[in-house]
This record gives structure tokens, sequence and C-alpha cells, in this order.
């Protein structure tokens, strides 16, 4: 399965920051669109994405006062062409988060 991965450092501690993007994802409706869902790990400051078509991880990781958010997918070969697109969309929305 090809994977598309993006990563965005954040200003902020990690649990701020996870609770942005928490707060933010959730305000979105664009994944219930296609049908997934997040299983929050609020301990572990991370998420497993869940979809028919594609699953991935969600996670924040703290380094010198900046937080990383990192999103995996991994999407069926039949969506690779759109794996571009995905990217985008994925960096789009991690550049509106806001803590």
């Amino acid at each position: 399965m090809p994977q598309v991965k993006v990563k965005q450092e954040i200003a902020g501690e990690k649990t701020k920051v996870y609770k942005a993007v928490k707060k933010y994802l959730e305000g979105k409706d664009t994944l219930k669109k296609l049908g997934g869902s997040i299983d929050w790990d609020d301990k572990a400051c991370s998420g497993a994405i869940s979809a028919s078509n594609f699953k991935g991880d969600i996670g924040v990781t703290e380094k010198t006062g900046k937080s990383t958010v990192e999103i995996t997918i991994a999407l069926p070969l039949l969506l690779t062409p759109f794996k571009g697109k995905v990217e985008e969309e994925l960096k789009k929305h991690l550049s509106r988060v806001t803590v």
C-alpha cells in the first residue's frame, strides 16, 4: 500500500498541540464524509484513523519547545493517483491548526 506522510512543526507544548489538532480535526467533517473516524489516545498524544478505503495514524512529538505533528495514511492501490492531492489536503489542514 502506498503511504502519504506529512509532518508539520507547531510551536507549543506537546499536549497543547495535541489538543489543538484534536479539536480542529473533530470540528471538520472531511473525514466523516469519507466514512472515517479517529480513535484518540490522549495519554500517548496520538490517534488511529480508520475508514473503509484507508487507514492511518496521527502522532505528536515534542522537541525543544516545538511539537511535530505527523500524519501517515496508507492508501489502497486504486487511490494511488490521488496521493499528491491527499498530501496537499493534509498539509493545508495542519497549517490551519492554532494553539
